[in-house]
Protein backbone atom coordinates (compact mmCIF):
# COMPACT_ATOMS: atom_id res chain seq x y z
CA UNK A 1 0.00 0.00 0.00
CA UNK A 2 1.53 3.36 -0.91
CA UNK A 3 1.43 6.71 0.53
CA UNK A 4 0.90 9.19 -1.60
CA UNK A 5 -0.66 12.81 -0.42
CA UNK A 6 -1.78 13.91 -3.96
CA UNK A 7 -3.97 11.13 -5.02
CA UNK A 8 -6.69 11.18 -1.82
CA UNK A 9 -9.86 9.11 -3.76
CA UNK A 10 -12.56 11.55 -1.91
CA UNK A 11 -15.29 9.10 -3.11
CA UNK A 12 -13.92 6.01 -0.92
CA UNK A 13 -13.02 8.24 2.07
CA UNK A 14 -16.77 9.86 2.19
CA UNK A 15 -17.37 5.73 2.32
CA UNK A 16 -15.29 5.00 4.58
CA UNK A 17 -16.62 7.81 6.73
CA UNK A 18 -19.74 6.36 6.33
CA UNK A 19 -18.80 2.94 7.93
CA UNK A 20 -16.60 4.57 10.92
CA UNK A 21 -19.73 6.56 11.80
CA UNK A 22 -22.08 3.80 11.21
CA UNK A 23 -19.91 1.61 13.64
CA UNK A 24 -18.71 3.64 16.16
CA UNK A 25 -22.44 4.54 16.52
CA UNK A 26 -23.37 1.23 16.71
CA UNK A 27 -23.35 1.12 20.52
CA UNK A 28 -27.14 2.70 20.48
CA UNK A 29 -28.33 0.32 18.74
CA UNK A 30 -27.02 -2.35 21.28
CA UNK A 31 -28.61 -0.20 23.72
CA UNK A 32 -32.15 -0.08 22.14
CA UNK A 33 -31.78 -4.13 22.18
CA UNK A 34 -31.62 -4.28 25.64
CA UNK A 35 -27.55 -5.18 26.04
CA UNK A 36 -26.63 -4.19 29.64
CA UNK A 37 -23.56 -1.38 29.65
CA UNK A 38 -20.85 -4.03 30.04
CA UNK A 39 -22.23 -5.95 26.93
CA UNK A 40 -22.74 -2.29 25.04
CA UNK A 41 -18.81 -1.76 25.80
CA UNK A 42 -17.68 -5.35 24.91
CA UNK A 43 -19.69 -6.03 21.83
CA UNK A 44 -19.23 -2.34 20.53
CA UNK A 45 -15.38 -3.12 21.01
CA UNK A 46 -15.69 -6.01 18.71
CA UNK A 47 -17.62 -4.44 16.34
CA UNK A 48 -14.92 -1.62 15.79
CA UNK A 49 -12.02 -3.66 15.60
CA UNK A 50 -13.42 -6.55 13.37
CA UNK A 51 -13.64 -2.97 10.73
CA UNK A 52 -10.53 -1.78 11.62
CA UNK A 53 -8.99 -5.42 11.09
CA UNK A 54 -10.31 -5.02 7.40
CA UNK A 55 -10.24 -1.59 6.52
CA UNK A 56 -6.84 -0.92 4.95
CA UNK A 57 -7.92 -3.85 1.98
CA UNK A 58 -10.59 -1.30 0.71
CA UNK A 59 -7.50 1.44 -0.08
CA UNK A 60 -4.70 1.24 -2.06
CA UNK A 61 -3.57 4.77 -0.45
CA UNK A 62 -2.61 4.77 3.14
CA UNK A 63 -2.99 8.44 3.27
CA UNK A 64 -6.83 7.72 2.20
CA UNK A 65 -6.94 5.65 5.79
CA UNK A 66 -5.44 8.85 7.49
CA UNK A 67 -8.10 11.23 5.91
CA UNK A 68 -10.96 8.97 6.55
CA UNK A 69 -10.17 8.78 10.34
CA UNK A 70 -9.24 12.70 10.96
CA UNK A 71 -12.72 13.22 9.17
CA UNK A 72 -14.50 10.66 11.38
CA UNK A 73 -12.82 12.78 14.58
CA UNK A 74 -13.66 16.21 12.67
CA UNK A 75 -17.08 14.87 12.47
CA UNK A 76 -17.29 13.37 15.61
CA UNK A 77 -15.77 16.55 17.53
CA UNK A 78 -18.49 18.72 15.70
CA UNK A 79 -21.71 17.12 16.54
CA UNK A 80 -20.39 16.63 20.25
CA UNK A 81 -20.12 20.36 20.47
CA UNK A 82 -23.89 20.29 19.73
CA UNK A 83 -25.81 20.47 23.38
CA UNK A 84 -28.47 18.68 21.56
CA UNK A 85 -26.40 15.89 20.37
CA UNK A 86 -22.91 15.51 22.40
CA UNK A 87 -22.45 12.62 20.28
CA UNK A 88 -19.12 11.65 21.99
CA UNK A 89 -19.57 12.44 25.69
CA UNK A 90 -22.85 10.15 25.32
CA UNK A 91 -21.31 7.54 23.59
CA UNK A 92 -18.34 7.73 26.41
CA UNK A 93 -20.63 7.65 29.32
CA UNK A 94 -22.39 4.60 27.83
CA UNK A 95 -18.92 2.88 26.89
CA UNK A 96 -16.77 3.02 30.27
CA UNK A 97 -16.67 1.00 32.78
CA UNK A 98 -19.26 1.35 35.54
CA UNK A 99 -15.99 1.86 38.25
CA UNK A 100 -14.32 4.36 35.90
CA UNK A 101 -14.81 7.77 34.91
CA UNK A 102 -15.64 8.04 31.66
CA UNK A 103 -12.24 9.90 30.58
CA UNK A 104 -10.87 6.69 31.12
CA UNK A 105 -12.15 5.76 28.12
CA UNK A 106 -11.17 8.94 26.67
CA UNK A 107 -7.66 8.52 26.78
CA UNK A 108 -7.62 4.89 26.14
CA UNK A 109 -9.38 5.67 22.62
CA UNK A 110 -6.38 7.74 22.26
CA UNK A 111 -3.72 5.54 22.91
CA UNK A 112 -5.50 2.90 20.76
CA UNK A 113 -6.22 4.82 17.69
CA UNK A 114 -2.05 6.29 17.64
CA UNK A 115 -0.68 2.10 18.72
CA UNK A 116 -3.67 1.71 15.58
CA UNK A 117 -1.88 3.83 13.19
CA UNK A 118 1.69 3.47 13.94
CA UNK A 119 1.42 -0.23 13.71
CA UNK A 120 -0.48 0.16 9.83
CA UNK A 121 2.52 2.52 9.10
CA UNK A 122 4.94 -0.90 9.78
CA UNK A 123 2.35 -3.21 8.10
CA UNK A 124 0.80 -0.81 5.03
CA UNK A 125 2.59 -2.95 2.66
CA UNK A 126 0.68 -5.60 1.07
CA UNK A 127 2.23 -8.73 1.96
CA UNK A 128 2.45 -7.41 5.75
CA UNK A 129 -1.40 -6.88 5.76
CA UNK A 130 -2.26 -10.08 7.26
CA UNK A 131 -0.43 -9.12 10.04
CA UNK A 132 -2.19 -6.13 10.74
CA UNK A 133 -5.67 -7.81 10.31
CA UNK A 134 -4.79 -10.75 12.68
CA UNK A 135 -3.57 -7.98 15.51
CA UNK A 136 -7.14 -6.11 15.48
CA UNK A 137 -8.73 -9.54 15.15
CA UNK A 138 -7.09 -10.98 18.05
CA UNK A 139 -8.92 -7.39 19.70
CA UNK A 140 -12.03 -8.62 18.82
CA UNK A 141 -12.53 -12.08 19.06
CA UNK A 142 -9.80 -12.93 22.07
CA UNK A 143 -10.36 -10.12 24.10
CA UNK A 144 -13.72 -9.61 23.09
CA UNK A 145 -14.95 -13.37 24.34
CA UNK A 146 -12.63 -13.22 26.93
CA UNK A 147 -15.30 -10.93 29.35
CA UNK A 148 -17.94 -11.98 27.15
CA UNK A 149 -17.41 -15.43 28.81
CA UNK A 150 -15.36 -14.86 32.35
CA UNK A 151 -17.63 -12.32 33.11
CA UNK A 152 -20.67 -14.20 33.37
CA UNK A 153 -19.45 -17.68 33.37
CA UNK A 154 -15.51 -17.05 35.48
CA UNK A 155 -15.94 -19.46 38.42
CA UNK A 156 -11.75 -19.91 38.83
CA UNK A 157 -10.53 -15.99 39.71
CA UNK A 158 -7.33 -15.18 39.48
CA UNK A 159 -5.57 -11.55 39.73
CA UNK A 160 -2.33 -10.34 38.74
CA UNK A 161 -2.93 -6.83 38.18
CA UNK A 162 -6.73 -6.88 37.97
CA UNK A 163 -8.87 -9.83 38.58
CA UNK A 164 -9.55 -12.42 35.91
CA UNK A 165 -11.00 -16.17 35.46
CA UNK A 166 -9.47 -19.22 34.12
CA UNK A 167 -12.46 -19.55 31.74
CA UNK A 168 -11.99 -15.71 30.73
CA UNK A 169 -8.02 -16.49 29.50
CA UNK A 170 -9.57 -19.70 28.07
CA UNK A 171 -11.43 -17.80 25.67
CA UNK A 172 -8.88 -15.56 25.14
CA UNK A 173 -6.62 -18.38 23.83
CA UNK A 174 -9.76 -19.53 21.41
CA UNK A 175 -10.56 -16.11 20.15
CA UNK A 176 -6.97 -15.64 19.25
CA UNK A 177 -6.27 -18.94 17.58
CA UNK A 178 -9.80 -18.15 15.82
CA UNK A 179 -9.01 -14.55 14.88
CA UNK A 180 -5.27 -15.85 13.35
CA UNK A 181 -6.75 -18.48 11.56
CA UNK A 182 -9.11 -16.17 9.76
CA UNK A 183 -6.54 -14.02 8.59
CA UNK A 184 -4.50 -16.82 7.08
CA UNK A 185 -7.51 -18.19 5.54
CA UNK A 186 -7.97 -14.78 3.97
CA UNK A 187 -4.67 -14.46 2.72
CA UNK A 188 -4.18 -17.99 1.58
CA UNK A 189 -1.52 -18.68 3.73
CA UNK A 190 -3.44 -21.31 6.00
CA UNK A 191 -2.08 -24.38 3.78
CA UNK A 192 1.76 -22.95 4.70
CA UNK A 193 4.21 -25.72 6.20
CA UNK A 194 3.87 -25.58 9.92
CA UNK A 195 1.13 -23.16 10.34
CA UNK A 196 -0.93 -24.79 13.32
CA UNK A 197 1.56 -24.67 15.65
CA UNK A 198 1.79 -20.89 15.14
CA UNK A 199 -1.41 -20.52 15.24
CA UNK A 200 -1.05 -22.14 18.96
CA UNK A 201 1.99 -20.56 20.21
CA UNK A 202 0.77 -17.04 19.29
CA UNK A 203 -2.83 -17.82 20.62
CA UNK A 204 -0.87 -18.98 24.32
CA UNK A 205 1.06 -15.51 24.16
CA UNK A 206 -1.85 -13.54 23.44
CA UNK A 207 -3.68 -15.38 26.46
CA UNK A 208 -0.64 -14.81 28.91
CA UNK A 209 -0.40 -10.80 27.80
CA UNK A 210 -3.56 -10.06 28.07
CA UNK A 211 -3.99 -11.25 31.50
CA UNK A 212 -0.80 -9.71 32.38
CA UNK A 213 -2.35 -6.64 30.67
CA UNK A 214 -3.30 -3.42 33.46
CA UNK A 215 -6.36 -1.88 33.03
CA UNK A 216 -6.49 -0.86 29.06
CA UNK A 217 -2.93 -1.30 28.40
CA UNK A 218 -4.05 -4.64 26.58
CA UNK A 219 -5.40 -2.26 23.76
CA UNK A 220 -1.78 -1.89 22.63
CA UNK A 221 -0.25 -4.92 24.06
CA UNK A 222 -1.95 -7.32 22.83
CA UNK A 223 -2.32 -6.64 19.11
CA UNK A 224 1.65 -5.37 19.18
CA UNK A 225 2.91 -8.36 20.56
CA UNK A 226 0.71 -10.55 18.02
CA UNK A 227 2.29 -8.54 15.37
CA UNK A 228 5.55 -9.33 16.62
CA UNK A 229 4.93 -13.01 16.76
CA UNK A 230 3.32 -13.09 13.63
CA UNK A 231 6.30 -11.10 11.77
CA UNK A 232 8.82 -13.48 13.74
CA UNK A 233 7.27 -16.27 12.64
CA UNK A 234 5.98 -15.43 8.82
CA UNK A 235 8.35 -12.63 7.64
CA UNK A 236 11.93 -13.24 9.53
Amino acid sequence: MEFDITQVDWIRDLVALLVIIVTVNSVFLLKAVGCKRWQIRKIGHMILHIVVAFFPYFFDNLFDIYVSVLLALGLFLILSAIPQVQNLQRIFKMCSREETNPWELFFNSIFTAVTLLVLLWFLKDQNLLFIFTAAYLTMSLGDGLGELIGRPFGRIKYKIFSEKSLEGSLAVFVGTAIAVTVSLAVNSMIMLQGVWWKILVTAVIGAVVESLSYKFLDNATLPGITALILYLFFVL
